[in-house]
């Protein structure tokens, strides 16, 4: 997906403004989860999101979105990611 198309599926999804948002190198987070709704583009680099007993990764062009109160984490490889993300 471009960046374009992104930014149109935001709009449609009632998303607001993305931002951009770096993952280090090698990262391995903690579990958590959000209150509001993410939607994600991979710009850089790969992501992963692990879940309780699953997991998906994400490679540049590819996005993802996940409701309020999923509980995740996210990991790297060696060269980090970057992520086009929005919220709501």
């Amino acid at each position: 997906m471009t960046e374009e198309q992104f930014r149109t599926q935001l709009q449609d999804r009632g998303y607001a403004e993305p931002r951009i948002k770096e993952f280090e190198p090698n990262l391995d987070g903690d579990m958590h989860a959000h209150d509001f709704s993410v939607f994600g583009l991979v710009t850089r680099g790969r992501l992963t999101l692990a879940f309780e007993g699953s997991s998906a990764t994400y490679a540049a062009g590819e996005c993802c979105e996940l409701a309020a109160g999923t509980v995740h984490c996210e990991q790297t490889g060696a060269d980090g990611a970057t992520f086009l993300l929005a919220t709501r």
